[in-house]
């Protein structure tokens, strides 16, 4: 498994009835969030068929993943831009799939200007989601694979960045 892109079969689990309804509701959310960010430069790392930054105002918008039809290849524990760069990070599900979600909210800080926006999604450990993933005895298979984090252990983790 890839530190930046979800599995194959996470893509596969979205375009089922469940997933579809998750990622209409996160377009939903993604874009009027991105609506009223504005700044230069905006990327959006891990699902590049999805386009969670089309509701955006900034100009140069584009997508990175290891793998698939991204505009850059990269690692997101190790990006391949400047410091300072970025106004805006979107990460849809690149937590819960990455061996290195510290590393990864690290570059995301390093990249970010200061004052930058980052938005991330993944499923609720509080859920039913995580309800049903700690009641699965199919532990192998999608969504219920990925680590799914609290709010309050993301914010935890940013505030110590």
């Amino acid at each position: 498994m890839s530190s930046v892109h979800a599995p194959e079969d996470f893509s596969v689990w979205l375009q089922t009835t469940q997933g579809q309804y998750v990622l209409d509701w996160e377009h939903a959310h993604f874009d009027a969030l991105v609506a009223d960010i504005f700044g230069y430069n905006a990327v959006q790392i891990g699902l590049p068929t999805h386009p969670f930054l089309r509701a955006s105002r900034i100009s140069y918008r584009f997508e990175l993943d290891a793998v698939g039809p991204a505009t850059l290849r990269s690692e997101a524990f190790a990006l391949p831009l400047a410091s300072g760069s970025v106004d805006l990070v979107l990460l849809p599900h690149v937590l819960e799939f990455s061996r290195h979600p510290h590393e990864v909210l690290r570059e995301v800080e390093r990249v970010l200007v200061p004052e930058g926006s980052v938005l991330i999604s993944g499923l609720n450990p509080f859920s039913l989601f995580g309800l049903r993933r700690a009641l699965s005895r199919s532990g192998g298979r999608q969504p219920w694979r990925g680590h799914y984090y609290s709010a309050a252990r993301i914010r935890d983790w940013l505030t110590l960045l």
